[in-house]
């Protein structure tokens, strides 16, 4: 004849299956959004990728740090300028300062300075082959005097 379990083991085992489970399924969640927006960032516009380049170091007085590898990482070599300004026409904060055949400038400013101790800018720059598609990136994370 089978053995029952006491009421508190089982209460206790019943109370730690129903915490783990909703744990499993929020990393799946975040795996699948992460996963979403690697593919492609044209759909996500530039957030991400702004997101990814705040977090990381911050820049001191008139230094400037190279961010060209997390830029290409969202948008790679090859992409399409009609890509790159979608992407970041769906930004508030990015603005197109330049837009030629050979070349797009865009910045994203975070904070005013003056105002916010913390003001900080991407500048972007994506060279363009003949074709239209981005052949180099010079990115840096400056902090607005």
């Amino acid at each position: 004849m089978p053995r029952i379990m006491s009421n508190g083991l089982a209460a206790t085992l019943a109370l730690v299956g129903a915490a783990v489970l909703p744990l499993s399924s929020c990393a799946n969640a975040d795996n699948a959004r992460t996963t979403s927006t690697q593919e492609d960032p044209s759909m996500t516009g530039a957030s991400p990728m702004l997101d990814e380049i705040y977090a990381s170091q911050k820049p001191v007085r008139f230094e400037q740090i190279d961010v060209s590898n997390i830029v290409t990482k969202y948008i790679p070599l090859g992409t399409t300028k009609a890509s790159v300004l979608e992407t970041f026409g769906k930004s508030p904060t990015s603005k197109v300062v330049e837009d030629t055949e050979s070349k797009i400038v865009v910045r994203d400013n975070k904070g005013q300075a003056m105002l916010d101790p913390d003001a900080r800018s991407i500048v972007m720059t994506f060279s363009l082959d003949a074709d239209g598609k981005v052949t180099h990136v010079a990115a840096v994370h400056i902090k607005n005097q």
